[in-house]
């Protein structure tokens, strides 16, 4: 088998990504592990966006959160949401409702939802913040709401969607983990890392762990690697490269090294 790239979601806008690995030679396994269903929130977060309090502001750390608000916020509350200071994490999260001509600022630099809250909390004076409505998923970690209570603003949290675990053919990639092949994992979430971790054996699991390399799409997600035991798992701190670049980057040294 040649070497394995496992990109851990299954998600068109990967296509150029999959094509490139392919092109360096590589094996590539996409895996579906993620659905996400409505969440609890919807109709609080309507009530709320009808008479926001000054000073309020909007704020998500994912892509599926900014979906999510495309789909249940629009149009019917668009000149609230222009009037609105709106903050993403980056460009993925942005991009629904950037699409649809909203403004959203991201952090200029940095990956994580730490590095928002500072963007963020810098802004407060200049445009008058005082109450942040955090957009999240059920599973999303409370970084950025804990960061900006911190600093003394109010956070209401609003679950705009819900998480399932699918459970794609993961085969490929434990054969791959147990033949010693050389193997590369692109992870977007910790939710991607743990649903794709209940799929495998210990030993494969194991074998992931010490001997697989991984690259992350943000800090959180890094630092949730880390701290579940990846031994090679690649920092994003400081990256201002697309992520696609720093994937392929990671796939060509991996093969400097392997020959």
């Amino acid at each position: 088998m040649s070497a394995l790239f496992v990109i851990a979601r299954d998600d068109s806008m990967d296509a150029p990504l999959k094509a490139e690995a392919e092109r360096l030679g590589w094996s590539v396994l996409c895996l579906p592990l993620l659905a996400t269903d409505p969440g609890s929130s919807g109709v609080r977060f309507l009530e709320w966006l009808q008479a926001p309090p000054t000073g309020s502001s909007t704020a998500w750390t994912s892509r599926r959160a900014a979906e999510a608000l495309v789909e249940i916020a629009l149009p019917r509350f668009r000149g609230t949401l222009e009037r609105m200071p709106l903050f993403a994490l980056g460009e993925e999260s942005a991009a629904s409702m950037r699409g649809v001509g909203l403004r959203v600022e991201i952090p200029p630099r940095g990956t994580g939802a730490a590095t928002l809250a500072d963007w963020i909390v810098g802004r407060r004076d200049a445009l008058g913040l005082a109450q942040v409505a955090f957009l999240h998923g059920d599973k999303t970690l409370p970084t950025l709401p804990n960061a900006l209570r911190a600093a003394k603003l109010e956070v209401k949290p609003f679950e705009l969607y819900r998480t399932r675990f699918l459970s794609p053919d993961v085969g490929p990639l434990a054969t791959a983990l147990q033949a010693g092949t050389p193997v590369t994992v692109a992870f977007w979430s910790p939710s991607g890392i743990e649903a794709l971790e209940r799929l495998l054996s210990p030993a494969s699991l194991t074998a992931l762990h010490e001997n697989a390399e991984v690259v992350s799409r943000g800090e959180t997600t890094h630092q949730a690697l880390t701290a579940r035991g990846y031994r090679r798992a690649r920092s994003p701190a400081h990256e201002t490269r697309a992520f696609d670049a720093i994937a392929l980057e990671a796939l060509q040294s991996r093969q400097r090294t392997a020959r």
